[in-house]
């Protein structure tokens, strides 16, 4: 049974599948692109020069079924949840849109661009639709995938424990990408050593961070257009971002992606004897769900 789940920045969460209140009836989706063309004196046809794609738009459309109870009737509580709905599905909030299907649960970060509109009320049953739009073209995969570079990996086991992990440290990886698009992936860098450098040599580029990174804290850079922030760890142990750090890559550094097929993923500093620890992380792109 196909569904979906809306949570929105401000934390509200809505599932539409096949439990009432909310009926789940299908997810529509269209993409465009948008092309430059140029058309020269007695040319037969157009010349197109570059094609970019567009933002998706996406309809949800479903059922509310309200009853009554003891101690609520039938129609406040369909007041009720048309609140809620109009709460969570506010226009001017962002979220996440999770879309289960039979092949895996597909997701997208979007806004409605209006509360949902609801149809005639007819018994205890009224219709919904829901329309949202998106900055990205794709959806992506709701399993977020993690590959490290430069931590310890095992090489013996032993039956009884010990205060070392007997193995080799791991500054170089092999991430394969199996679609036809240019991922690009979020770093996660823990290092207290300077001048690390994380490279692409798939991609012929690489990102260098001039400053260390305190303990406690990471960095984390996002690939698609190079801006990093740091992440401090506050007492209850959870990552908090603090500060926008986009200033500690060095001039020559440059967002790179992962392109289809294997990419080789490095990391290194100016100290040999230290490997910084990184979590290249990223999701599946899709065109269509």
């Amino acid at each position: 049974m196909r569904s979906i789940t809306w949570e929105s920045d401000a934390g509200h969460i809505v599932h539409m599948g096949d439990v009432i209140p909310y009926l789940f009836k299908a997810l529509t989706d269209d993409l465009g692109a948008t092309a430059e063309t140029a058309k020269a004196p007695r040319q037969d046809g157009r010349t197109t020069y570059h094609t970019a794609l567009d933002v998706r738009a996406i309809n949800v459309t479903g059922s509310l079924v309200a009853y009554g109870s003891p101690t609520l009737d039938a129609q406040a509580a369909f007041d009720r949840y048309h609140t809620a709905l109009c709460q969570a599905f506010a226009p001017h909030r962002w979220g996440v849109l999770t879309y289960h299907t039979e092949d895996g649960p597909r997701q997208v970060r979007c806004r409605p661009i209006a509360t949902p509109t609801f149809g005639t009320r007819i018994a205890y049953t009224c219709t919904l639709d829901i329309e949202f739009t998106t900055d990205s073209p794709y959806w992506e995969s709701a399993d977020l995938y993690i590959y490290p570079v430069g931590v310890q990996i095992k090489r013996w086991h032993f039956p009884m424990r010990l205060p070392l992990v007997f193995g080799s440290l791991a500054p170089r990886g092999i991430i394969n990408n199996p679609t036809s698009e240019i991922i690009y992936p979020v770093i996660e860098v823990t290092s207290t050593a300077q001048l690390v450098t994380v490279t692409n040599e798939t991609a012929g580029a690489h990102i260098s961070i001039n400053r260390p990174i305190g303990a406690g804290q990471k960095m984390v850079i996002q690939m698609e257009d190079a801006s990093a922030a740091i992440w401090t760890m506050d007492e209850s142990g959870v990552y908090r971002e603090t500060e926008d750090v986009s200033h500690w890559l060095t001039l020559d550094s440059e967002p790179w992606g992962m392109a289809p097929g294997e990419n080789v993923i490095t990391i290194s500093n100016e100290i040999p004897a230290e490997t910084p620890i990184t979590y290249i992380k990223y999701r599946i792109p899709y065109l269509g769900v």
